[in-house]
């Protein structure tokens, strides 16, 4: 009879993992109505942002979703602390204006997660309502 050897499971194939906050930006339910002048201004400020966050450091990719609906944007912070990642986009005008709502979760996924290439944030993000 054939010797049978141990064979690694699925987890033990894994590469190292460590903790993340991802993050959520929706739509806020009965957000301010704004001016098309108003709307640019905070689009400018919120981009201007997370570029700050991502070239510091604390935000290792952010970007819209292109399907329209309640979700905007999804982020990843280079944090295991949800109240960090608060803390930090708490002072974005559309999150502190009530345009947009944060949610955030720990996320277990590979350890080292990076963004290579690219400019820090795509000049395109937009959050503006349909």
């Amino acid at each position: 009879m054939a010797e049978q050897r141990p064979t690694k499971s699925e987890s033990d194939r894994l590469p190292p993992m460590t903790h993340y906050v991802i993050g959520f930006l929706r739509q806020a339910p009965g957000a301010p109505t704004r001016t098309e002048t108003e709307a640019a201004e905070l689009q400018e400020r919120h981009l201007a942002h997370l570029r700050h966050l991502r070239e510091g450091g604390e935000l290792i990719t952010v970007g819209p979703v292109e399907e329209t609906g309640e979700l905007r944007g999804i982020l990843v912070f280079r944090t295991d602390q949800v109240a960090r990642a608060r803390q930090l986009m708490e002072v974005d005008p559309l999150v502190a204006g009530g345009y947009l709502v944060l949610d955030l979760y720990t996320w277990f996924a590979p350890a080292g997660l990076t963004l290579t290439g690219g400019p820090p944030v795509s000049p395109n993000l937009t959050f503006e309502s349909d």
